[in-house]
């Protein structure tokens, strides 16, 4: 099969390497021209940065003139979704949910919450939606009351690249022994959100301190996989099966109708987990999770849009997994250029 994965974050080099078979062609593109994704690649090209509806259109073009059989985006998954039929018509196949409206839900943290509070409100931390400065000050002062500290970023991101804790020790010299990070003081959070024309709306909510759970799903009508990954000190990381965190994942899959690979990440606060987040891509970490569990959920999703259904077996022992840093020779590749 010749398989597209367009400008994915550089630990997708492990999810191709998992997913490939024997005879498969994994085309990659990118536009960053030194992405290692790239060596994990048979053939690799520079992808331009369009705007959305016009990127669906670069894709279309894509897919006919090197003849993508499965794509599997990152880049731009809202609009592919709403073009999901163009696709199909192109004999092309989507290695991701195309269900506009649940994605739409999803990719939005308030309209999660919000879905999320009509059938598990008990997973839903605090949290309010900030449209002016002066909504910021009151839902500060409302969660500070209660926690130790806040935590705000945009409503709709990605990444975390808005995400940004606020912790007073910054503003103090107390501040020269933390890391900075994406911490913030309360008054230099003022300062920049009263030039913020809120637009785009903002979350606030408590910043809960406990372990972080990042589990990696992928549904089935016989069974359904889910692996659990408890962030532990440093890169360490322990899968295990916890009751609660299963039932939920399980109950979630079968809500929402994702059929493809998703992650759905926790936090504990006082030994109680709290939702955060549903990705509905695979994680940058799911490499931990096959390992742990000895399955492969990116060629069991490729066979499963293939067709076929092949019976996933994981290992349910609790293990410890990590990882090391290898280096590699970036720019050797000869990267080709498209003009479409």
């Amino acid at each position: 099969m010749r398989i597209w994965f367009n400008h994915w974050f550089s630990t997708a080099y492990h999810i191709i390497n998992l997913m490939k078979g024997e005879g498969d062609m994994i085309i990659g593109t990118s536009s960053n021209p030194q992405s290692v994704v790239g060596l994990a690649c048979d053939e690799w090209y520079i992808e331009p940065q369009l705007p959305e509806e016009e990127y669906v259109k670069y894709c279309l073009d894509f897919c006919r003139e090197h003849n993508i059989e499965v794509f599997v985006p990152r880049r731009g998954m809202a609009a592919i979704a709403r073009n999901a039929e163009s696709f199909e018509k192109m004999g092309v196949k989507l290695l991701m949910d195309t269900d506009p409206e649940m994605l739409d839900i999803l990719h939005d943290k308030l309209k999660a919450y919000k879905w999320f509070e009509s059938f598990a409100p008990e997973y839903v931390p605090m949290y309010y939606e900030i449209k002016s400065i002066e909504a910021f000050r009151k839902a500060y002062q409302t969660i500070t009351a209660e926690y130790e500290r806040a935590c705000f970023k945009f409503a709709a991101d990605e990444g975390a690249v808005s995400f940004r804790v606020i912790d007073n020790f910054m503003s103090s010299a107390e501040g020269l022994y933390k890391a900075p990070g994406m911490k913030v003081s309360y008054e230099n959070a003022e300062a920049i959100l009263s030039e913020y024309s809120f637009e785009k709306p903002l979350i606030m909510m408590p910043y809960l301190t406990g372990v972080e759970v990042s589990a990696d799903c992928l549904y089935s009508e016989k069974e359904s996989v889910m692996i659990p990954r408890y962030k532990s000190a440093g890169r360490l990381y322990t899968v295990k099966y916890e009751e609660e965190i299963v039932s939920f994942c399980e109950g979630f899959l079968k809500r929402s109708g994702l059929k493809m690979p998703c992650n759905i990440q926790f936090k504990y606060h006082n030994g109680k987990p709290y939702l955060l987040e549903v990705n509905t891509r695979m994680s940058g970490g799911i490499q931990l999770s096959c390992l742990a569990a000895e399955i492969n959920i990116p060629r069991l999703a490729l066979e499963r849009l293939m067709g076929k259904e092949p019976e996933p077996r994981i290992n349910h022992r609790e293990r410890q997994v990590s990882y090391i840093e290898s280096p590699v020779l970036v720019g050797e590749k000869e990267f080709a250029g498209i003009n479409i």
